[in-house]
């Protein structure tokens, strides 16, 4: 009688592995991108909820006309003193951690340079990122906010009474690129004012908003774990076309020589498959060894938005007399004419409502 024996199965757990491994890390990388997207997302609505919340409440001068400085320098909200000592200052959107260390060898980010931060920056440390760029031919130890890095125009100052820290970056800058379609570049910032066809919504004389804090803060989200392809408009079967071989090269984007408030700082391109560079790279796009090439990651812009408002004015006093009152048994005092007029109508009862709307949007970048 003849004696069964099974085949050779040498190398099946091999196959096995190797079907279920690219399964296994596909769910990996999306739970470990889309985690920190929304992690990053609502860090970020907190932070321009605090932003628009903390503006609206400091007394501004009536004669600012709007939040950001864009037409006029030093003409915006953001520009005042208060603003930048007490709620945001883009100087502390780049701190460098060598001069931090070479002062405080045993110290740390989180106890020692956060809690000297305006309010704003405070909230931003969280979703800085650890970068080691090229500088003027020198290795930088930076810890900053995620965009394209640029010299500043003007070295930042100080607002008065407070002067910057050794470890504050006040010659670099970030700068926020948008790449669209058509491969043109546009830039935003990291807190910028909502716009509005009416003007400007923070000036009190614009009759349809009547003074309010509209602002956007924007944050470059780029994964470590996967990769971007791009969109063909063109394709008949468009939005489900098929991205496969379609890659977005490093090599893709234009090297810019100038940005609004600084010269952006373009990192030579590594590429070495085995370094990547999450935020390196033409424009801070970044940099990934993958299909054998150097191509750029899985980005898309994370917006927040929030709206309050103006509550609290500053201006010169009223030169109106208080008339003399003598207290009767049954007399009451008026009330003075307030010493900050308020060019609008603050409502029927004379008070001023505090409306508050939230948004958050993911810019597609192709």
């Amino acid at each position: 009688m003849k004696r069964f024996r099974p085949q050779s199965r040498s190398g099946q757990s091999l196959v096995e592995f190797a079907v279920v491994a690219l399964v296994m890390y596909m769910l990996l990388a999306a739970i470990v991108t889309f985690g920190h997207m929304l992690y990053v997302a609502q860090g970020l609505q907190s932070a321009a909820d605090l932003a628009a919340r903390e503006i609206s409440r400091t007394p501004l001068p009536v004669t600012l006309v709007s939040l950001d400085d864009d037409n006029t320098p030093g003409s915006g909200a953001l520009s005042a003193e208060d603003v930048r000592s007490r709620i945001y200052d883009d100087a502390y959107l780049v701190f460098d951690l060598d001069r931090f260390y070479d002062a405080n060898p045993r110290g740390s980010v989180f106890t020692d340079i956060v809690p000297s931060l305006p309010l704003l920056n405070q909230q931003l440390v969280t979703m800085m990122i650890v970068d080691r760029p090229i500088v003027d031919g020198v290795r930088r130890w930076l810890l900053r906010y995620p965009g394209a890095l640029m010299t500043r125009n003007e070295a930042a100052t100080a607002p008065s009474g407070r002067s910057y820290e050794s470890w504050v970056e006040d010659k670099l800058t970030v700068g926020i690129p948008l790449l669209d379609s058509a491969g043109g570049l546009r830039w935003v910032g990291v807190v910028e004012e909502i716009e509005s066809p009416d003007g400007d919504p923070f000036n009190v004389a614009n009759p349809r908003t009547q003074g309010i804090v509209a602002l956007r803060m924007n944050y470059p989200f780029q994964s470590a774990a996967m990769s971007s392809f791009r969109r063909d408009r063109t394709d008949p079967q468009y939005p489900f076309e098929s991205t496969v071989g379609r890659w977005n090269l490093s090599e893709s984007i234009p090297a810019a020589t100038s940005a609004p408030g600084g010269t952006p700082i373009n990192q030579p391109i590594d590429r070495d498959p085995n370094n990547s560079q999450t935020f390196g790279g033409n424009l801070g796009f970044g940099v990934q060894g993958a299909f054998g090439s150097a191509v750029r990651p899985y980005r898309r812009v994370i917006s927040a938005q929030a709206i309050y408002r103006r509550e609290i004015f500053s201006g010169p006093p009223t030169t109106t007399p208080v008339p003399p009152v003598t207290p009767g048994p049954n007399a009451t005092l008026p009330n003075p004419p307030s010493p900050n007029p308020l060019p609008r109508n603050a409502g029927a009862e004379g008070q001023l409502k505090t409306i508050r709307t939230d948004a958050l949007t993911f810019h597609e970048l192709m």
